[in-house]
């Protein structure tokens, strides 16, 4: 796994016992943003390592964590900040979004068996439960009620397909946005206290357990959602009739296994897949 994690950052070679000099008064100006950018990408690591300290991963992530602050030392020392931002771009945030994701997923089954545990006829008894188990759940596949909708709705799309194709009408090809997690912005958001009034309140993939716990009620609540997780925050285009509407950073959150970003002023769900680095 060393290996592994010196060929992820590019570390193969002997580093050799190289002084670093350098102080805060030779900092270039243009590079402080990438200084403490570079930083906050640190701290993500270091919550990532603290996190799973007594786990199975912990010398994994502490390897991680040292060699980054190696480069990041190196690269500070001799003013190559443009570098550094380069090298978290290519390395940190694919580290850091993949265990995101990973960590997701993984809190998210814990909490649907807890779920399921607790409250096994209910969530049995619940309205709406059938459809949805049909639909996402691959245990059921072989039930052959599920077989004969398949057909059904399998026929009614091959004739539907012969009547577009002979009246010349294009059948659109939907897609999904890749996208990164953002390992180090915080966006504000605002909940209704007990009195009726608005709190402030910030949410990031640094954030602490607590406060991603409070984002996840605080979601559920308001879709009416169960089982979600919080993943991070991503920058994204959002779907608009203005040509003119910037980039925002919006929270992505996991539900049924799948990614999701959200638009918290209108509060809808945009299906996404999270960026993978190709070999």
């Amino acid at each position: 796994m060393i290996k592994l994690l010196r060929s992820l950052f590019g570390l193969n070679g002997k580093t050799g016992n190289r002084k670093i000099v350098g102080t805060s008064e030779s900092i270039d100006a243009k590079d402080i943003p990438y200084i403490r950018e570079s930083n906050q990408r640190m701290e993500a690591l270091q919550e990532l390592y603290h996190k799973y300290k007594h786990s199975a991963h912990s010398l994994r992530f502490q390897a991680v964590f040292e060699k980054t602050k190696r480069i990041h030392q190196y690269l500070v020392a001799r003013g190559r900040g443009h570098e550094l931002e380069l090298f978290h771009v290519q390395h940190t945030d694919h580290f850091l979004s993949t265990f995101t994701t990973i960590i997701a997923m993984h809190e998210e089954q814990q909490l649907e068996e807890k779920q399921s545990k607790q409250a096994p006829h209910a969530a049995r008894s619940r309205a709406g439960v059938m459809g949805r188990t049909l639909v996402i759940g691959p245990f059921r596949s072989d039930r052959k009620e599920v077989t004969a909708a398949r057909t059904q709705n399998r026929e009614t799309s091959e004739r539907a397909f012969l009547d577009t194709t002979e009246s010349n009408i294009e059948v659109p090809r939907l897609g999904l946005t890749e996208i990164s997690i953002n390992t180090y912005s915080k966006i504000v958001y605002l909940r209704e206290d007990i009195s009726d009034g608005l709190t402030t309140s910030e949410i990031g993939f640094t954030s602490t357990p607590e406060e991603k716990e409070t984002f996840v009620a605080y979601i559920s609540s308001r879709l009416g959602l169960e089982g979600i997780t919080y993943a991070g925050n991503a920058m994204v285009y959002l779907p608009t009739h203005n040509s003119s509407q910037p980039a925002e950073m919006v929270p992505v959150i996991h539900w049924h296994g799948a990614p999701y970003v959200l638009s918290l002023e209108d509060d809808r769900l945009y299906p996404v897949v999270t960026y993978r680095k190709r070999r």
